[in-house]
């Protein structure tokens, strides 16, 4: 989405910044801070540095000390002396694509007009293939945390999810054919380890189930 925009105040922010947000910039603005605030200087802005100081307050020159005719709080700037660039944005009027410059602005900012892009262009693309590779990598990782604690690869045994909790029927089949092992699926077990035998053509399979029936005094030992 194309969008012209505007920002709450003109900025002053680092270079690196407004290139990376392609923003328009200017770089031979004074600036300096002011209440804590770096701010661009206008006209009528005087450096405190390039003042005299006397008994507390700021003149401009000599004169003006002669004349007691002190500056206000308000017109005086101290020096930015730092090694970042700076460079200072105006506050209306920018032109930006809002899908790519939305995610990446800390600056407060609203929207002047708006238009839908007709067709994707290259930047949004590249927007929406980040996106996706993005929610595939979470996907891959949810997928290996949920292998990993659902396999044991020590006996390579797969072990069962919140569902094992219910059961409290438990049958060991032992060289069981498949046919024999629907049989018990068609009558309510689940399976909740195939164990594969060196010795043995077929594995065997411990199954669950919930049994509301059950009495456990009756049945101390898994059936066979």
């Amino acid at each position: 989405m194309i969008s012209l925009i505007c920002f709450e105040e003109e900025l002053v922010i680092p270079k690196e910044e407004a290139i990376k947000l392609n923003l328009k910039y200017q770089t031979d603005s004074r600036i300096g801070y002011h209440e804590n605030k770096l701010k661009k200087l206008i006209s009528y802005n005087i450096y405190e540095e390039d003042c005299i100081k006397k008994d507390g307050k700021y003149y401009k020159d000599e004169a003006a000390v002669e004349k007691d005719d002190s500056l206000n709080n308000y017109y005086l700037y101290k020096k930015y002396t730092g090694d970042i660039e700076y460079v200072t944005i105006e506050q209306d009027n920018h032109l930006v694509d809002l899908n790519l410059f939305a995610p990446k602005c800390k600056h407060k900012f609203y929207l002047k007009e708006s238009i839908a892009s007709q067709e994707p262009t290259i930047n949004n693309i590249q927007t929406i293939l980040g996106t996706i590779e993005e929610k595939s990598t979470a996907l891959e990782f949810l997928v290996d945390k949920i292998k990993d604690s659902t396999f044991n690869s020590k006996t390579s045994v797969h072990v069962g999810g919140g569902l094992i909790t219910t059961y409290n029927d438990l049958l060991l089949k032992e060289d069981t054919c498949t046919d024999d092992l629907q049989n018990d699926l068609n009558n309510g077990w689940r399976i909740i380890a195939v164990c594969i035998q060196a010795d043995q053509r077929r594995p065997d399979y411990v199954l669950g189930r919930f049994n509301p029936q059950l009495k456990v005094a009756e049945k101390p030992n898994a059936d066979r």
